[in-house]
């Protein structure tokens, strides 16, 4: 596991776990696509969902059953999942060099898969479902390991 620094260290001891109850999928669709309306994303609907456009094809992360209702739309495509999302809640900006990076290297070990997005004021990875479980167990440990090898002030 790589060094934690100081400040990666108090940030993830003020780290907060939060897991989206919802299963997600990450659909793969052609540049060519038409467009998507922005009624499939309303937030009374729709609580996480990722959009993202790259030259030659767009990703994205969306629930489930959304995707099972909107699926029809798109005459090409390709689906991966079920995944879950688990969301690091921190009351400060998490932009720091690393934070994901130890968050991966907890789980690593333990083999389980992890597909890392980010904000500029947050940080989320996808999990396989079927290891939400042990994902979430290694995580509090890990978080708790961090706060007890916190260093007492002199």
């Amino acid at each position: 596991m790589p060094a934690i620094s100081t400040e990666l260290r108090e940030l993830l001891n003020e780290t907060d776990l939060f897991v989206f109850p919802e299963d997600f999928v990450v659909v793969y669709l052609p540049e060519n696509i038409k467009a998507i309306s922005g009624e499939w994303f309303r937030y009374e609907a729709t609580r996480f969902a990722m959009v993202i456009r790259e030259p030659k094809t767009i990703t994205m992360i969306i629930p489930r059953r959304k995707w099972l209702r909107m699926q029809n739309i798109f005459e090409q495509y390709e689906v991966n999942g079920p995944w879950k999302v688990i969301s690091f809640k921190v009351k400060r900006s998490p932009v720091t060099t690393g934070y994901l990076a130890v968050v991966e290297s907890a789980l690593k070990d333990s083999k389980i898969k992890v597909i890392p997005v980010s904000t500029l004021k947050s940080n989320h990875i996808l999990v396989p479902k079927s290891d939400l479980p042990r994902a979430v167990r290694l995580l509090r440990d890990f978080m708790e390991n961090c706060k007890k090898k916190k260093k007492p002030k002199a």
